[in-house]
């Protein structure tokens, strides 16, 4: 395009000139041409560059738009996943980890009460055996004792027979031969002195032979009665020590008791508060939940104004192709206007260059008559002229390309405004949508274990129920057993009450009667007593269902009673007929003795059935008897197992205390000493420790509180940023609402004056009718126009008859048209109708956004408040509790030097302690103004300051609360 133009701008110039001035005009215009050329086609292209950048930055802005909205759906889906899974994972686990360690509990007590019994068995067993071998040694000893004693008493009879025997043996010959000669004794009077000594030694040892049974005697009794004493020193002492053990376990039985009461109470207690806890966290749930509600409702409207801002940024680009296409006439306006300068251009070249010819013809002439320097004179002239016009011609392109150029660039300035604003706006929105996420996360993970938290304890309450109810299960089926033991019980007693009637009958039956008058009434009599006997029999044998064959017995007794019912109804019929009674009844007794016999045998197989059943009871009720007493004595040796448990922790328990006891006299004792020794240090040491801890404490706390001070202005500049941001979008807001009302009323009156317009028109109509109904008939005026339609006349002319016919021809018309106004009048107003309906609903979703904003506001001001309150009276708890310590050990510092003041030697550094408990006393002061001060500050700004203050005051209280000398005072 550029090569064209310069081709038709180069192309005149190589016409021939007469005259260098002439031709220097001409090139100089040639010149400038395409300088401006080349301007206009740099700029078109500089503007054709923005515009495909703005188109590339919006088509980014949206795909990055688009791809953040997908990221954070997926993260919402992952999220979602997750938190299902891990509240599956938690439930499940949480579950079977609490069936697992119930089962574990229940286990290990039971293995402890095993273990428990094994070792109270084995306690027992040992005792016993120690008993058994207790009196085995007894029994060994005094049988030992016996044996020795019967050992000795033996060997002693040996003994005296043997020398017995050989004194027999040894003197026999010697009284045979003195019985032989018969010696005179006065001849031989040597031989009795020997005989005396042999018969004193006789004596003497029958004598000891008596004394040795004697002691014999004397010592199996005495033996006796030891062993009596021993076991009846041994029986006193076990029964006391049963007695004793028994008032033991009674007393740690009640003491037991009273423990589970107590015990039984507070459990009561805590699940009264359990409850209540939970009541007030399901109003929290119900609470969150209805502020979750809140939150979608709020989310569904940030989708609706998403939706709007799309819809914006699609009007948005079709405003951009529109100013694109506006571009693009521009463009070829641009350049038709270059093409017509060109043209204008070439003409005025052409003409100049006729102009020039006929110059240089008429200067050729002239020349011949004129001096050259009046010839030079003229051709300056004409160039002049020429000049102008052209100056003219090109300062109005230039006024022309600078209007468009500034229309461009305003064009451009609006367009980068309207972009920056609406990034700026879905900006605002991302991070909106991503703070109500995260909200909405929180507050779904807090949910989420609130009913994790609710599932557990629902769990341990199932498993606690289970366990009442297994208790008592147990508790009802054992009522259940004595409730039968009692039931069987009672069952045998009826029965044997039965037997002793079936017997009575029985022996009543055997009796026969002596007169034939009185049988029948007795026949009748056995007859009821049967029916009466086999009533209880069969409703003995109803609630003995477990019986064989008890169905069976009930159809044969039935048949009994049938049979007897009608022998009786036989025996009944001749006595009613009025017969001799005797023949009759001897008859009937010679027939039926064969059925009394075989009733008799039944009687019999049934009584031996009975007792079977009896037995049978009874074997079952020994047998529950036996259960119930093993059952008893388990329990009893459990007891007495328990009972010497706690009787040996009772025994290690004194013994531990009083190990204890002693442990920690002596470590008091140590202590004492330690500390006496230490006080000397400690009091040299705290001097130099207080003086270096006081004066960095001092610097520290300076540069906490400047370091505080800066956050605090930070802080309070940026939520001064924050409310001016705010109220810059309110503005916006208002703003944007404002002019849509604006517009709205400027509709509305619009559309008043086109009703107005309307009712004027109406009344013109109206006029024009009344006029009409003042004019004569239709029917006449058709009688006109049919005279005037045969005349042949075509009433141009402006006759009266032809008016006449086209006046209702116009009512029609205007009839027509006043319908049309009329729909046209409805419809206008259910427009207004609808503007004003959506006005209403504008204003009222301003109110709702403005209600809620305040609301929000609100909590989080008494949420901050709050945190505010709860923060304060920590640090006042912290300060007062630093501030009592630091006033403790201040007074027994004070009593310190009090006390060591009369000791010699230790006189010496008690001003120098006064100075310090001065200088502390005066920075416990100085830190109470202090927090004072900070306190009115923090009250006076609880309207302006926000979360992150609170934290930036956090660490100035921690700083000024915490005690400077809490090293130096160990």
């Amino acid at each position: 395009m550029a090569s064209t133009l310069n081709g038709k701008i180069h192309a005149p110039g190589t016409c021939p000139g007469s005259k260098a001035d002439a031709r220097g005009g001409t090139g100089w215009r040639m010149d400038c041409d395409p300088e401006m050329h080349v301007k206009m086609c740099k700029k078109i292209a500089q503007l054709t560059k923005v515009i495909y950048a703005l188109n590339t930055r919006q088509d980014e802005a949206e795909a990055s738009m688009e791809a953040l909205r997908e990221a954070h759906q997926e993260e919402l889906r992952d999220a979602v996943a997750e938190t299902e899974a891990r509240l599956l994972q938690d439930q499940g686990h949480a579950g079977q980890e609490a069936l697992l360690q119930r089962i574990q509990a229940l286990e290990s007590a039971l293995e402890l009460q095993k273990r428990l019994t094994q070792e109270a068995l084995a306690q027992s067993a040992t005792c016993r055996l120690e008993t058994k071998e207790r009196e085995l040694r007894v029994e060994a000893e005094h049988a030992e004792r016996v044996l020795s004693l019967s050992k000795e008493m033996l060997e002693l009879k040996a003994d005296y027979e043997k020398k017995l025997r050989h004194l027999s043996g040894h003197e026999a010959p010697r009284w045979g031969r003195l019985s032989q000669e018969v010696p005179d004794p006065k001849a031989e009077p040597g031989c009795g002195p020997e005989m005396r000594e042999v018969l004193l030694e006789v004596e003497r040892l029958r004598a000891e032979n008596q004394q040795l049974s004697k002691d014999y005697a004397r010592k199996a009794e005495e033996l006796q009665a030891t062993y009596e004493r021993e076991n009846e020193a041994i029986r006193q002492a076990m029964q006391q020590s049963v007695s004793e053990a028994l008032w033991q376990w009674q007393e740690k039985e009640t003491d037991l008791r009273k423990n589970f009461q107590v015990q039984e109470s507070a459990l009561q207690a805590q699940v009264r508060k359990l409850e209540g806890d939970l009541e007030h966290r399901g109003r929290k749930i119900s609470d969150l939940k209805k502020y979750a509600q809140k939150l979608k409702d709020r989310i569904q409207d940030l989708d609706v104004q998403l939706k709007e801002a799309r819809q914006e940024n699609s009007e948005l680009k079709s405003t951009a192709k529109k100013l694109g296409e506006k571009l693009a006439v521009a463009k070829d306006r641009l350049m038709l206007q270059e093409c017509h300068v060109a043209q204008k251009t070439d003409d005025m070249k052409t003409e100049q260059v006729s102009e020039s010819e006929a110059l240089g013809k008429e200067n050729d002439l002239e020349a011949r008559s004129l001096h050259p320097q009046q010839d030079q004179n003229f051709a300056n002239e004409c160039p002049c002229t020429k000049g102008g016009t052209y100056a003219q011609t090109k300062k109005e392109v230039d006024i022309e390309t600078e209007y468009m150029k500034q229309q461009y660039e305003e064009d451009l300035r609006k367009i980068k405004h309207q972009t920056e604003e609406e990034k700026k706006h879905l900006k605002d929105q991302l991070v909106k949508r991503l703070e109500d996420l995260v909200k909405n996360h929180t507050v779904e993970i807090k949910s989420v274990r609130s009913s994790v938290e609710a599932e557990r304890k629902r769990l341990q309450k199932e498993v606690e129920t289970q366990l009442e109810e297994v208790k008592k299960k147990s508790e009802n089926e054992i009522k259940q057993l004595e409730e039968e033991k009692a039931a069987l019980s009672v069952k045998l007693q009826n029965s044997l009450l039965e037997v002793l009637r079936l017997e009575e009958f029985i022996q009543q039956n055997k009796v026969c009667p002596p007169r034939g008058d009185d049988r029948p009434p007795e026949v009748d009599c056995q007859h009821c007593s049967i029916l009466d006997t086999q009533d209880p029999c069969l409703k003995s044998n109803e609630p003995s269902q477990t019986l064989p064959r008890g169905e069976e017995h009930q159809d044969k007794l039935a048949a009994e009673e049938g049979t007897s019912s009608d022998e009786e109804e036989r025996i009944e019929v001749p006595l009613k007929e009025g017969g001799d009674p005797q023949l009759p009844l001897g008859s009937l007794l010679e027939e039926k003795a064969p059925e009394i016999q075989r009733l008799r045998e039944e009687w019999q197989s049934q009584k031996a059935r009975l007792q079977a059943q009896i037995s049978q009871m009874q074997q079952a009720l020994e047998q529950c008897t036996s259960d119930h007493r093993e059952d008893l004595r388990e329990l009893r040796q459990l007891s007495e197992q328990e009972r010497g448990q706690l009787q040996r922790q009772l025994h290690e328990m004194v013994q531990q205390n009083q190990a204890t006891k002693a442990q920690l006299e002596a470590s008091h004792q140590r202590a004492l000493r330690m500390l006496e020794k230490a006080k000397n240090q400690e009091l040299k040491a705290t001097e130099e420790r207080l003086k270096k801890e006081s004066s960095h404490s001092l610097q520290i706390q300076h540069q906490a509180h400047r370091l505080e001070l800066q956050a605090l202005e930070k802080a309070r500049q940026e939520l001064q940023g924050e409310l001016e941001r705010v109220q810059a979008q309110q503005g916006l807001l208002l703003e944007s609402l404002r002019q849509e009302l604006s517009e709205q009323r400027a509709a509305c009156f619009e559309h008043q004056k086109d009703l107005e317009a309307l009712q004027a028109e109406l009344r013109a109509l109206g006029s024009l009718r009344q006029r009409q109904a003042i004019t004569p008939s239709p029917g006449d005026s058709e009688d006109h126009a049919s005279t005037a339609e045969e005349a042949g006349s075509p009433g141009q002319t402006g006759s009266p008859k032809g008016a006449a016919a086209q006046e209702p021809r116009e009512g029609c018309g205007l009839r027509e048209e006043n319908s049309e106004l009329k729909e046209e009048v409805r419809r206008l107003q259910a427009e207004v109708e609808q503007h004003q309906q959506e006005a209403l609903q504008l204003r009222d979703q301003r109110k709702r956004l403005e209600e809620d904003q305040q609301a929000q506001r609100a909590r989080e001001v008494e949420l901050l408040r709050q945190e505010h309150r709860k923060e304060m009276q920590a640090m006042v708890a912290d300060f007062s509790s630093a501030q009592a310590r630091l006033q403790a050990r201040l007074a027994a510092l004070e009593t310190e030097p009090k006390d060591s003041g009369e000791k010699p030697g230790k006189g010496a550094s008690r001003p120098e302690d006064v100075q310090l408990i001065g200088r502390l006393r005066t920075r416990l002061k100085e830190r109470e103004e202090v927090i004072r001060q900070l306190t009115n500050l923090g009250k006076s700004r609880l309207a302006r300051t926000s979360r992150p203050c609170l934290h930036t005051l956090r660490p100035l209280f921690e700083a000024l609360v915490r005690p400077p000398c809490a090293s130096c005072f160990g």
